[in-house]
């Protein structure tokens, strides 16, 4: 009778190991769901930025090398714009006559310059056509970029700015012949070959890369000058 109270019938036995196994396979269907829920909300709604507005965003512009030109991307342009350069160089090389004696690095710095420098000087009234032939061809044309004017009209300008020292030099106060005044006739010429080949090479370099140069004391002038019609 004792055995009979304390075992329990098997129809039980088989009730509970059914109700425990759909209870344990319950249980794994509810975590694997949880599982498989958390790794397809991650980067659902977890790990999602909130949107941006298209106007928070912040927007990178490239920026040109030409962007203070607007005109002088064309590389065919910068050529032209360089090219009147040459007009002040070459009428201020005959000032450097001192300097490359004393230095004479300088004078085989402008050697590759002394073909066309006799070109320029061996007929008369060629400086005078080659001043014409820049501004009325290159300035006054307004059909070219006003980057290119603009350089053109420099060079003009910086050319006519010898007039006065060319006078004065050549005509006016000849070389003296006390020591003090040969002193400073010297370094009349030579401060004049320095800011002359400065401003050109300067000039020249700036147009070659497509940056607008504004030399002293011709660039207000040439902004008057060159206007876009």
């Amino acid at each position: 009778m004792a055995m009979l109270h304390a075992s329990t019938p098997p129809c039980c036995t088989v009730g509970l190991n059914r109700s425990s196994h759909r209870r344990s396979a319950s249980n794994h269907r509810f975590l694997l769901k949880q599982h498989l829920l958390g790794r397809r909300a991650a980067p659902g709604f977890a790990t999602r930025a909130p949107a941006e507005d298209a106007s928070s965003r912040s927007v990178i512009v490239a920026r040109s090398l030409f962007d203070n030109n607007k005109n002088g991307d064309d590389f065919g342009d910068r050529i032209i714009a360089a090219l009147p350069f040459l007009l002040p160089l070459l009428d201020g090389l005959p000032y450097a006559k001192f300097i490359m004696l004393q230095y004479p690095f300088v004078a085989r710095a402008f050697a590759p310059v002394a073909p066309l420098m006799y070109i320029y000087h061996a007929f008369p009234f060629a400086p005078f056509l080659v001043f014409l032939a820049i501004y009325n061809g290159i300035v006054n044309n307004t059909s070219l970029p006003r980057f290119v004017r603009y350089h053109a009209m420099q060079a003009v300008l910086l050319d006519v700015l010898l007039i006065i020292p060319q006078v004065i030099l050549n005509d006016v106060w000849k070389a003296p012949s006390d020591e003090l005044g040969l002193q400073a006739y010297i370094l009349a010429y030579n401060t004049l070959f320095l800011f002359t080949a400065v401003c050109s090479a300067y000039g020249m370099g700036s147009s070659l890369v497509g940056l607008t140069a504004r030399l002293p004391l011709v660039a207000e002038a040439a902004d008057y000058q060159v206007r876009d019609f």
